[in-house]
């Protein structure tokens, strides 16, 4: 069967989610070939290319029994920030064990980014598990020494769009998608090209520079567990005062340098290591191992002109203490512990803490008495 001019669209939003030149079905050696000529994604839309993969391939029975195979020329994956093209892209979904029909399936895709010098691109598997009580999927991504560029995932995900239009990702990620919940595992994986004003941009304090972010280990587990190691490295940029005064305050920082002023103060380099691990966090300064600043004293987190502006020593904490060095000088206390989690999804804190007004004052509290038959007299405000 061939196809052309094929338009996958939104069938609510009507938006389009992927268009083919040409497509090609053909079943060989007990098997399925797809042959994709010239096919363009939209970033905005991959969610609704994931359910489809997902749905369509990973859980119903087209590919639990069948392998498929998918071709590709070129893939060319629009977003705000240009067009990112893929070539030589090589996919196919089969059963992980065929002695166990239905029991687990493997998609797997394998292609390299247009220009890269190298000829080892990057490789994505997804593992869906239905060998246990429910279904699990795992992600598996592997780069290689090829630099993936974050803008093309801006649209999709807020977060890769928070790191800026030149930020890249290399190394591996693992993220697991459970009944219960999620995790991702970032260890070994490296965020380079990361635009500090991008990333602070929302936030009441200000922090400029070009900015490398690698991961040691990186198990996170949202509300469950946190267990990460990774270095901060950054240069040539400018910090604002309030971001000093709060890492002074809340973070138990040596600031050496005038924070008196309004105006931000230049640094030539950042280098700080922090540890994570459940609720406690670590802090430390690690400009010296910087080329050419071995000299300088163990714990220094900016410098300035080759002299230390701001020093951290294997600084122990909460890490609850971060949120608090970052956040508005208006924000409030929010009471957060295991029994008042569930609540905290639903309940938003107050956008600016709002002054009292006699007039409006509550009204006296009164003592009142219930009794319950057959039960104890419940006093209650």
């Amino acid at each position: 069967m061939e196809l052309q001019n094929v338009r996958l669209l939104d069938p609510e939003t009507k938006r389009e989610v992927a268009k083919v030149y040409k497509l090609s079905w053909s079943e060989v050696n007990d098997g399925v070939s797809i042959v994709l000529h010239q096919p363009e994604l939209q970033s905005s839309e991959l969610g609704n290319t994931w359910r489809l993969v997902h749905d369509r391939f990973l859980c119903q029975s087209i590919c639990v029994s069948t392998p498929v195979r998918f071709a590709a020329n070129d893939l060319t994956l629009h977003s705000d920030a240009g067009p990112m093209t893929l070539r030589d892209v090589d996919a196919w979904i089969e059963p992980c064990n065929p002695s166990m029909i239905g029991s687990s399936t493997r998609a797997t895709i394998e292609c390299l980014p247009t220009g890269q010098p190298t000829d080892r691109g990057f490789r994505i598997e997804v593992v869906r598990d239905r060998s246990g009580l429910a279904p699990v999927t795992m992600w598996t991504l592997e780069t290689g020494d090829t630099a993936l560029p974050c803008s093309a995932l801006a649209q999709y995900s807020d977060v890769m769009a928070m790191l800026g239009n030149e930020a890249t990702f290399s190394g591996m990620m693992r993220w697991c998608i459970e009944p219960d919940g999620w995790w991702v595992d970032l260890s070994t994986s490296r965020f380079d090209q990361v635009d500090l004003a991008r990333l602070f941009q929302r936030l009441p304090h200000q922090l400029t520079g070009n900015a490398s972010l690698r991961f040691r280990r990186g198990m996170i587990r949202p509300g469950k567990t946190v267990d990460v190691i990774a270095e901060l490295r950054a240069k040539e940029g400018l910090v604002g005062t309030s971001l000093l005064a709060s890492m002074q305050r809340d973070l138990g920082m040596t600031i050496q340098t005038d924070i008196t002023s309004s105006r931000p103060v230049p640094y030539d380099h950042l280098a700080m290591q922090f540890q994570i691990f459940g609720a406690k966090m670590t802090l430390d300064g690690i400009c010296r191992t910087e080329h050419g600043y071995e000299g300088l004293p163990a714990g220094v987190v900016f410098i300035a002109d080759g002299y230390s502006m701001v020093q951290a020593r294997e600084l122990e904490m909460p890490a609850i203490e971060l949120a608090k060095a970052v956040a508005p000088s208006h924000s409030v206390l929010v009471p957060m512990s295991e029994q008042t989690t569930p609540l905290m999804q639903w309940l938003l804190p107050p956008s600016r803490s709002l002054p009292r007004d006699p007039s409006h004052s509550p009204p006296p509290r009164i003592q009142t008495t219930q009794t319950f038959s057959g039960g104890p007299t419940i006093s209650e405000p």
